[in-house]
């Protein structure tokens, strides 16, 4: 029984995501048309540009540099490799991104971003969730 309500809650809480996302994705794109629901991203890369328009955020110029503030902790959370980010969407209010190497998922991360929560998921493993706090 708890096994269905879980499933039921998941379901929900996944289409109230999506439908939220579809929204805010097409107005998004027509601001910035370099802004896509899917493009991939080095890890180690910055765009200096978004970089100015997103203020608030907290990015990290040590040895590594880091385009979105989660990155170092996801960094710290996961284990090695030379995986490549895959950004599934980033709007105002939550960033999804995948960690894979050759096209192959690894790891799903979560940002929500008015509470700087951070979620990373375990999907080749299916360990699940091995990450929910507030960065």
């Amino acid at each position: 029984m708890k096994n269905i309500l879980k499933i039921a809650g998941l379901l929900i809480i996944l289409l109230i995501i999506s439908a939220c996302q579809s929204e805010t994705n097409d107005v998004a794109t027509e601001e910035h048309p370099s802004n896509r629901s899917t493009e991939e991203v080095p890890e180690e890369s910055q765009d200096t540009s978004e970089e100015e328009e997103n203020n608030d955020s907290d990015l990290v110029a040590d040895e590594d540099t880091y385009e979105y503030e989660e990155q170092e902790v996801i960094e710290q959370q996961i284990e090695e490799g030379d995986y490549d980010v895959l950004v599934e969407t980033d709007n105002k209010g939550a960033r999804v991104m995948f960690y894979e190497i050759d096209g192959e998922k690894y790891y799903k991360t979560i940002f929500v971003k008015n509470d700087n929560r951070l979620k990373i998921i375990d999907i080749r493993n299916n360990n699940g969730q091995i990450y929910n706090e507030i960065i």
